[in-house]
């Protein structure tokens, strides 16, 4: 006797049912009273048809409305003596008439105002018309709300199955013309936005469907859970057409100018909109499916895709040519085309909700067949058994209320009792009765239920390699009778037994990687049944199998063979030996075990991630220990005091991105009671830019120790220095200046670097002048002639040396702080100490980017001559 689980089940889909109810009821009803407009529109006949945009110009005009007085071009002021301000007042006119009616029209023609007596006579609509009417209008969007809610119902959890019910639900509303503006207030807003949001949407479902059906890309199942909103950001702006049209259709049933308003806004995006939402149809769509029934590997899936591909050109692409072509022109296609080719055209559009249905239904495309065959005799026992609860405690109570009107009060207190015992203990009863049903005459659908509720729990919550695959291989030997079951797995040769049930000693099998057997199962990634005694099976006919691999089958005892894979990679595989009853591996079988299969891959990739995620914390962890150590060490680096310089105060300060930076600066206490600054930014991050900030310091302080006053030669010196200890692609921008106090003159060299700033206010008026004299970055070119610059540092002057990571500091919308921002804080800092300033620069700095992740490191240096 097979072992028995704990039954653990999804808890039921309440949610995705109710809304699959409130969908359905509301397409239904309005696809019923749909049917009641189109039958009240033949009944009877007017001579004229109703503008069909914001606006009341009369667009169309039968021949009897011409002999009225009614011409194309004409404005319609008022109908029945309401001033005519949307589409309702008329469509409300015609919802009220009848036979021997009359509708009285103001109308305004460039001869003046007139007013037009419109007779309503018996409609004449020819039989043939009343039929296209009933099947396009009302047969075949209602057709499509069945399919697509059909699907859903039997796979609730499915997205591709709520897609698709969107598809039709758009579908059932993309050409439906009879008037809704009639229906009275309230239920004709819901109804007009209804019916233009599904009608809107379908570009939308179009391209989510051609995207995700049968399966997304694989790119799409290699992206992380931060980049699963890619699809969606692709079709936003079709969400603006659907509101933006929902906001016209709405409007002009009761405010035509307010809806002309409303459209001339969007007006000048109705090229590009339309534009783009052809291409995602076409792109998204069309292009999807071509291009996944390229990629498919199974024939049967080829079939599918292709008849999709071919039924949704041959019923969508005439349609978009006759309606395409009049834009251009200007026109509407009922004015350039004849009405027997537009309602070919028409009709032909039914056979893209036919093609679904019938690789749904027939082909098989999404499984729903199968589930309904595997669940109507398992679900009607058990549905039989509730039917028979409920019988059962209707007779019983309904005895307890017959037998209360007599006047044995004594015995109605009793019936009564029993009636609610028995109704407290039948649901309980009923339980243990369909879990003996389950276990008597549904054994196989029992089982599988079980292995695929338990075995996903457990499997999931599997870290190690060992018990995840003894688990598994245990639990499918149990659940199905296999008395001899491996799990070989790969690594960096071949594939072996990682573990064996039911074999004398384990089996001394290997599987090259890459050929034969292998490279079968990683190609198809589907079971694959061996038959050792069909010579057309793929053990014979394909050529890399060996003999080696066919003998290696054998002992194993494999009938099924389950590849464990995850993306493009074959894990691993296990072989499934004979059931004890000898029976063959039934579809539901293959299924079931194709589920497992790919949790158990899914398992055994976490459990090999956590493996390296745990060598990595380690290996980070040491780097993060070494970074700190450099980090300490490049601390030093930095000024640790500044020598006093008589008539100037002076400070610095840098902010590296990660644990160490490139940017460099440093205060210098040369003869004479000179001081050198310095600041720089070394190419690129880290430790290599550390390193090469560290070589330009050691650089510059053997140069300055000299003195020289030539700065220009100290820099053509620094900048060849530089260059033979670095790589050719590594190079800094740099900036160093001399201040003497004496003479108060600042000589200096700009090394391609952001021009420090010198800031002199006079009378409350700033004069800004900017250090830029010097030549190229160093490092770059072995050698290079600078040019010196000198200038004169008055009392109260501020000189701010910065690097880019200052002025280039962006917020979350990828907008820099600037260098205008930068000379505005410093202005307002006036009278604040060199430290203070620079600690309010970086509070500013860091205000605007409101903690946002800065990607570079971020330097200062603020001097500041005393004030006389």
């Amino acid at each position: 006797m097979p072992t028995t689980f704990r039954r653990r089940s999804l808890p039921p889909p309440t949610l995705q049912y109710a809304c699959l109810a409130i969908l359905f009821v509301s397409a239904m009803w309005f696809q019923a009273r749909y049917a009641h407009d189109i039958w009240q529109e033949e009944k009877v006949s007017y001579g004229f048809v109703a503008p069909a945009t914001a606006s009341a110009s009369l667009q169309i005009v039968r021949p009897s409305a011409e002999q009225l007085g009614i011409h194309a071009g004409d404005t319609l002021l008022a109908v029945n003596g309401r001033k005519y301000t949307g589409t309702s007042i008329l469509a409300e006119a015609y919802a009220n008439a009848h036979p021997g009616d009359h509708i009285d029209l103001t109308v305004k023609s460039p001869s003046g105002e007139h007013t037009v007596v419109l007779p309503v006579t018996p409609g004449t609509t020819p039989a043939a018309q009343v039929l296209f009417d009933v099947l396009f209008n009302n047969v075949a969007p209602t057709g499509c709300v069945l399919l697509g809610a059909w699907v859903v119902l039997v796979r609730p959890r499915d997205r591709l199955a709520w897609i698709l019910f969107g598809l039709m639900l758009c579908f059932s509303q993309l050409f439906t013309s009879f008037k809704i503006e009639s229906w009275g207030p309230g239920y004709r807003d819901v109804a007009m936005a209804y019916h233009t949001a599904l009608g809107a949407s379908w570009p939308i479902f179009m391209f989510l469907f051609g995207f995700f059906f049968p399966e997304p890309f694989p790119f799409y199942a290699r992206m992380g859970s931060g980049r699963k909103w890619i699809p969606l950001l692709i079709i936003a702006p079709a969400f603006f057409n659907v509101f933006f049209a929902i906001a016209v259709t709405v409007t002009e049933m009761t405010d035509y100018s307010r809806a002309s308003a409303i459209a001339h806004t969007g007006h000048f995006l109705d090229i590009p909109l339309r534009i783009y939402l052809y291409c995602i149809v076409g792109f998204g769509f069309f292009s999807s499916i071509f291009t996944k029934s390229a990629m498919a590997i199974s024939p049967d899936a080829k079939r599918r895709l292709r008849l999709l591909y071919w039924g949704a050109t041959v019923a969508l692409v005439p349609i978009f040519l006759i309606s395409l072509v009049p834009q251009f022109r200007g026109k509407s296609m009922y004015d350039m085309f004849p009405d027997w080719l537009i309602g070919i055209t028409l009709l032909l559009t039914t056979l893209f909700p036919l093609t679904l249905a019938y690789i749904i239904v027939v082909q098989r495309a999404m499984d729903v067949r199968v589930v309904v065959r595997q669940g109507l005799q398992y679900g009607l026992a058990k549905s039989g058994i509730r039917a028979l609860q409920f019988v059962a405690i209707a007779v019983v109570i309904a005895t307890a209320f017959a037998f209360g009107s007599k006047s044995n009060q004594l015995g109605k207190i009793v019936v009564i009792a029993i009636a609610i015992t028995v109704g407290f203990s039948i649901p309980k009863l009923g339980d243990r009765l369909r879990t003996w049903t389950d276990r008597r005459f549904f054994r196989e659908a029992y089982n599988a239920d079980q292995v695929l509720s338990d075995l996903s729990d457990q499997v999931r919550s599997m870290v190690e390699t060992r018990p995840l695959i003894e688990t598994v291989a245990t639990r499918i030997s149990e659940t199905l009778h296999i008395p001899q079951v491996a799990v070989l797995l790969g690594g960096s040769g071949s594939y072996r037994p990682a573990f064996a049930l039911g074999y004398g000693a384990p089996p001394d099998v290997s599987f090259p990687p890459g050929k034969g057997t292998v490279k079968i199962l990683q190609a198809h990634k589907e079971p694959a049944r061996v038959y050792f005694d069909d010579p057309g099976s793929w053990l014979y006919r394909d050529a890399e199998v060996s003999e080696q691999e066919r003998t290696g089958l054998a002992d194993l005892h494999a009938e099924l063979l389950l590849p464990l894979s995850t993306r493009d990679k074959l894990l691993g595989f296990i072989s499934l030996g004979p059931k004890r009853s000898d029976e063959p591996y039934s579809g539901t079988d293959v299924r079931l075990l194709k589920s497992v299969a790919a949790q158990t891959g899914l398992a055994l990739e976490n459990a090999r991630l956590m493996s390296a995620i745990a060598d990595e914390v380690a290996q980070r962890e040491r780097l993060n220990r070494e970074v700190e150590i450099a980090r300490e060490v490049q601390e030093r680096l930095f000024p640790q005091t500044l020598p006093p310089i008589d008539g100037i105060a002076y400070a610095g300060a840098c902010r590296p991105a990660l644990g160490v930076g490139g940017d460099y600066y440093d205060f210098l206490a040369l003869p004479d009671g000179q001081l050198g600054i310095a600041i720089g930014d070394v190419s690129g991050k880290g430790i290599a830019a550390a390193l090469m900030m560290a070589s330009l310091q050691a650089s510059l302080r053997g140069e300055a120790t000299r003195a020289p006053e030539n700065l220009a030669a100290l820099m053509s010196n620094v900048n060849r220095l530089v260059f033979e200890a670095s790589s050719s692609n590594r190079y800094a921008t740099f900036f160093y200046a001399q201040y003497n106090p004496a003479t108060r003159l600042l000589n200096y060299v700009n090394a391609g670097h952001n021009p420090p700033m010198l800031f002199h206010c006079s009378q409350g008026t700033w004069q800004i002048s900017r250090l830029e004299i010097g030549g190229t970055v160093v490092g770059l070119l072995e050698s290079f002639p600078y040019e010196q610059g000198n200038l004169r540092i008055e009392p109260g002057d501020v000189l701010v040396a910065f690097t880019d990571g200052i002025s280039e500091a962006m917020n979350t919308a990828d907008e820099e702080w600037g260098e205008k921002a930068l000379l505005d804080t410093v202005k307002a800092c006036s009278g604040l100490s060199p430290s203070e300033t620079i600690t309010r620069i970086m509070q500013a700095a860091d205000k605007f980017v409101a903690g946002a992740k800065q990607h570079d490191d971020m330097t200062l240096v603020v001097l500041q001559a005393a004030s006389l």
